[in-house]
């Protein structure tokens, strides 16, 4: 991961600028690296921006994927009928 990368990332996360400082300054010493980075934004009270938190998400799992899946049907064709007219 580049430092632009990173910062990118931090401001689209809506990191205020002055942490995002802050946090590259101290990962250019541990190592600039999305666990590190995740680990300094929650020492500042920040949520993490690169690891994501698989447990929720993945609940559908758990109850069988046909239960809960929805029906793939064919998407309706909009708008010819206003074009023939």
């Amino acid at each position: 991961m580049t430092v632009n990368e990173a910062v990118l990332e931090m401001r689209y996360s809506g990191i205020p600028e002055e942490d995002i400082e802050a946090i590259l300054e101290i990962c250019k010493k541990k190592g600039l690296t999305p666990q590190n980075i995740d680990k300094e934004l929650e020492a500042k009270g920040l949520d993490k921006v690169f690891e994501l938190e698989y447990d929720a998400s993945e609940s559908w799992f758990e109850r069988g994927a046909t239960s809960s899946a929805p029906s793939h049907k064919a998407p309706a064709k909009q708008g010819l009928e206003k074009e023939k007219k």
